[in-house]
């Protein structure tokens, strides 16, 4: 098995490899769709999908110019949940005066003769020259900043953005200094998570990813995707029953990611997306 020469690696794609090497395989070489929910009661996690969807969708219609008012009103029959959420948002939402700001963004950048693909819910440039990277996340409960900051989206985009960002730094290479990571919670909307970065970090990335891609290189090369020894991971692996892991999936208030954060790069139209590549 070689790796496709087109293969085009994301932050999902890379912390599956990294959680297991099996996943990896199944999902993105052998594109394997398998009947499983990733967390159970199954009609929650479909509710709480659906409720994420709506919430990343009326963010972005605001960030693009659309007056809040309008927005809210078309709520007044939605879920009281996300009544909540889109309140917070308006109350809690990050300061952007004045900042450039550029939701659903994708970004990409050549690594190891691959490429690495960032899809930013939102990037705002400050007017100081700082870089804020917005990832909205509608989870049940809010991971610990330890997780998140081991989690491979704290380290690609901001390192995507270096690489890639020149086209909104006015033709200058993005200082890695400038960018910050945050994780905004509509459920605990006084209580984002920042992650500063930096010179340092952007080499450390740098290495890591350059590793990690010829991993997954020499992986499908030899055709060796181990599954992973700890079997807590398949627990949310869709997965689990073809792998003889187990049946059952485990409890929807565990899980650290929203349903449909979980990006299946495979099913995005590419052709719809303003990608700007370097």
């Amino acid at each position: 098995m070689v790796l496709p020469k087109d293969f085009q690696f994301s932050q999902s794609s890379l912390q599956d490899f990294a959680t297991c090497p099996r996943r990896f395989e199944l999902h993105y070489l052998q594109r394997l769709s398998w009947p499983a929910s990733e967390a159970e009661p199954v009609q929650e996690v479909e509710r709480l999908a659906r409720l994420g969807a709506d919430f990343h969708r009326l963010v972005q219609q605001h960030l693009v110019g659309i007056n809040a008012d309008i927005l809210t009103a078309t709520l007044s029959e939605a879920e009281p949940e996300l009544q909540t959420w889109w309140q917070n948002y308006l109350d809690h939402h990050p300061a952007l005066d004045h900042a450039q700001t550029y939701p659903e963004l994708t970004l990409s950048t050549p690594l190891r003769n691959y490429r690495l693909l960032a899809r930013f819910d939102l990037l705002a440039r400050q007017p100081d020259g700082v870089f804020l990277i917005v990832d909205w996340k509608t989870t049940r409960r809010k991971p610990a900043r330890d997780y998140l900051a081991g989690q491979m989206q704290t380290r690609i985009y901001p390192y995507v953005l270096v690489a890639a960002g020149t086209a909104f730094n006015k033709g200058q290479p993005v200082d890695p200094a400038t960018v910050q990571m945050m994780y905004w919670y509509p459920q605990v909307p006084a209580e984002p998570e920042v992650f500063e970065y930096s010179k340092k970090l952007f080499r450390r990335d740098e290495e890591f990813l350059s590793q990690l891609v010829e991993q997954v290189k020499h992986s499908a090369q030899n055709g060796h995707f181990p599954l992973v020894e700890d079997r807590q991971p398949c627990r949310y692996c869709v997965y689990r029953s073809f792998c003889d892991r187990g049946d059952k999936a485990g409890p929807l208030l565990e899980l650290a990611e929203e349903p449909q954060e979980a990006l299946d790069i495979l099913s995005l139209d590419w052709d719809q997306i303003a990608e700007i590549e370097f």
